[in-house]
């Protein structure tokens, strides 16, 4: 993984030719993904970042080309960056898209009033579930999502879990068997796919914007709601949910529903 940002000698030419004029400090701000993130910053224009990846790391993390789609059928639709450029060259993935002002929902001065936070992290969902998912070309319905999933398994993603003298067959009987759990009938809604405090902007105390979307898409709105209630139990503590559900409009989630969409997250991505 680079600690510094390409350099333009080192870029692609469609992303060097998007990058002239503008300078990077050389921080990468990757969170917990396996991208690399960087900002570039110019005298008289708005910042650009650019997320690099590895495609031969951890393929159940989101995919640079899926958040291009993403980015270019939400504009106009949600308050997210503009794509800019998307490059492939050899196993890296380069994403080009405009930056967004504000902060994320993890910065102190907006986790200093939780109330406050929880309320506005809750609206920015039901802003994202009120979407019209007629036209949108990305699918994580309960098939899709439990086809990729044995698609890993076949890959050997998960092979390290394997125990000695096992088989694949182990992990494909786990996945039925959290599958099996789910109601048959989905809830579907367009999703963040990570609706979680760190993808969420804020300025002047306002959620205005959404990044990281590599997982959005059609699915059950409870994939985001696993997400939202572990990011604020890991941020702000558990007896924020329910006061963020009762904001979202839903006195009385559906804790075992919860339970296996959390089962399925963790088989993936533990």
């Amino acid at each position: 993984m680079r600690s510094h940002p390409p350099t333009p000698n080192n870029l692609p030419e469609p992303i060097r030719d998007r990058l002239r004029g503008y300078i990077s400090d050389g921080r990468n701000q990757r969170t917990e993904s396996c991208s690399d993130v960087f900002l570039y910053t110019h005298p008289l224009k708005s910042g650009l970042i650019l997320k690099t990846r590895d495609v031969r790391l951890r393929p159940q993390e989101p995919d640079l080309l899926a958040e291009t789609v993403a980015l270019t059928w939400l504009q106009d639709k949600l308050p997210v960056p503009e794509y800019r450029c998307f490059h492939v060259e050899g196993d890296i993935q380069y994403l080009l898209m405009t930056q967004l002002e504000g902060v994320t929902g993890i910065h102190p001065d907006v986790t200093d009033d939780p109330a406050h936070l929880v309320r506005e992290f809750a609206r920015g969902l039901r802003e994202i579930h009120a979407l019209d998912i007629g036209s949108c070309p990305m699918d994580w319905r309960m098939s899709r999502f439990f086809q990729w999933s044995a698609d890993l398994i076949d890959g050997g993603v998960f092979d390290d879990r394997i125990p000695a003298g096992g088989t694949r067959d182990g992990l494909r009987e786990e996945l039925d068997a959290i599958k099996a759990a789910l109601p048959e009938e989905e809830d579907l809604v367009f999703t963040h796919g990570d609706y979680c405090l760190p993808n969420v902007l804020f300025k002047d105390g306002e959620l205005t914007g959404f990044i990281d979307l590599g997982f959005a898409g059609v699915g059950d709105r409870y994939l985001d709601f696993v997400s939202a209630s572990w990011t604020i139990q890991r941020n702000l503590g558990e007896e924020w949910i329910s006061p963020f559900f009762r904001a979202y409009g839903l006195e009385h989630p559906d804790r075992e529903k919860m339970g296996t969409w959390q089962s399925v997250f963790e088989f993936i991505f533990r």
